[in-house]
């Protein structure tokens, strides 16, 4: 991963009517080998990135290069992109060893080549006994995997992936999430994934940028968004998050001091540029804070401790979910390992609840505009990339 700007979008925006920027100023550099996953809601500009690197859509302003080479006149099938879509897209009449050899058809390759290229790819994904059967007569994990070798077969540089595991069930999900983690590790693929599943994002990423109203909030490895985000939207849309609302009392260059609106004061990390009086929302996980009295444990002088009322517990397993309220507005929620050693509070209790100055975070309530009324671009037929031979006008 040496070269920083294998990919690189700089001062890309694109409106459909002039007015609203679905992606607005986009600065953004992928480095050779690595998987970036571009997350966000819907409608913050993630779907519209992709298309416009695949070459589905053209930017309104800036450039997109790869390796150098500016793509923005390129059409799709010169882009030397490989593209994965959510619904498979496999040709239905096709076998799946023709569907795996579409791209190499196109691109004229002779018939031995195209029989040793897909006989590879089949074993690649372990499905070479399927190789003369359909679509149809798959399962929807199998013709995922279908769908990664014909967009693997042609070696491109760099394969584009649309969600594509959101119409899968939750194990077969997790299981194709490990097989493309180990795809991208053996063949040292450049991959750039976009997604709205949070839990996919941290699991699979080098990296992972999150959008909102078309601009990137933070993009960073997954444990510095989750440890240290950067903002209140990213703190709130990446993983759990108590999201405490209060009043800054004193800041410097790394801790500032923080009044709650239940009148506790707590100390905690803070984002560069918090003033005093400022209004701010002090990020928290739920598992780095803790209950002394359930956990056996006990805070010290570098903690907060906040006296909270119990409303709820919730079995969930290997743990329970304490929900608290402070004062009459605040709630916080407390993850408490099942380690079926010390007696939880009960409903209706008073307790304290703590946690490390260094666990928390305190971040300006600042909130993105609204995303803008026009959402993410139609998905394409994956046969405009591969339909016309390399090179080709």
């Amino acid at each position: 991963m040496s070269d920083p700007s294998f990919i690189s979008f700089s001062g890309v925006s694109k409106s459909y009517d002039g007015a609203n920027y679905v992606v607005d100023d986009l600065n953004l550099d992928v480095r050779k080998g690595e998987f970036l996953s571009l997350l966000g809601p819907s409608g913050s500009g993630k779907t519209t990135t992709l298309m416009m690197l695949a070459g589905f859509e053209s930017p309104t302003q800036g450039e997109i290069r790869l390796d150098g080479k500016r793509l923005d006149d390129k059409p799709p099938h010169q882009r030397d992109i490989g593209m994965v879509f959510q619904n498979y897209a496999l040709f239905p009449h096709l076998t799946i060893a023709d569907n795996v050899a579409f791209p190499l058809s196109v691109r004229r390759m002779s018939r031995s080549e195209q029989k040793a290229r897909v006989k590879r790819a089949l074993e690649m994904i372990e499905l070479p006994h399927l190789a003369n059967r359909r679509p149809a007569q798959l399962s929807g994990g199998q013709q995922q995997r279908v769908a990664l070798a014909r967009a693997l077969v042609f070696e491109p540089s760099v394969v584009l992936m649309d969600e594509p595991l959101g119409a899968l069930d939750k194990r077969l999900r997790e299981t194709m999430q490990y097989e493309i983690m180990r795809l991208h590790r053996e063949l040292s693929l450049t991959i750039v994934y976009v997604t709205h599943d949070q839990a996919e994002a941290l699991t699979m990423s080098d990296r992972v940028a999150v959008f909102s109203d078309g601009r990137i909030q933070q993009a960073a490895t997954p444990s510095e968004l989750y440890e240290n985000a950067q903002n209140a939207f990213v703190a709130n849309f990446v993983g759990e998050n108590n999201g405490l609302t209060g009043r800054v009392v004193s800041a410097d260059d790394k801790w500032a001091t923080f009044a709650l609106s239940d009148g506790s004061i707590i100390r905690g990390r803070c984002e560069q540029g918090l003033r005093t009086g400022d209004e701010a929302m002090l990020a928290l996980r739920p598992e780095r804070a803790h209950i002394p009295s359930a956990e056996g444990s006990h805070a010290d002088e570098h903690s907060n401790v906040v006296r909270a009322r119990v409303e709820e517990l919730v079995y969930c397993g290997d743990h329970h979910r304490v929900h608290l309220t402070l004062g009459s507005r605040d709630a916080i929620v407390v993850k408490v390992p099942n380690t079926q050693r010390h007696a939880l509070p009960a409903s209706g209790d008073m307790i304290d609840v703590a946690w490390r100055h260094d666990d928390c975070k305190i971040l300006a309530m600042s909130v993105p505009k609204s995303a803008p009324a026009i959402d993410s671009t139609p998905t394409p037929s994956p046969s405009l990339i591969t339909t016309a031979p390399a090179g080709a006008n």
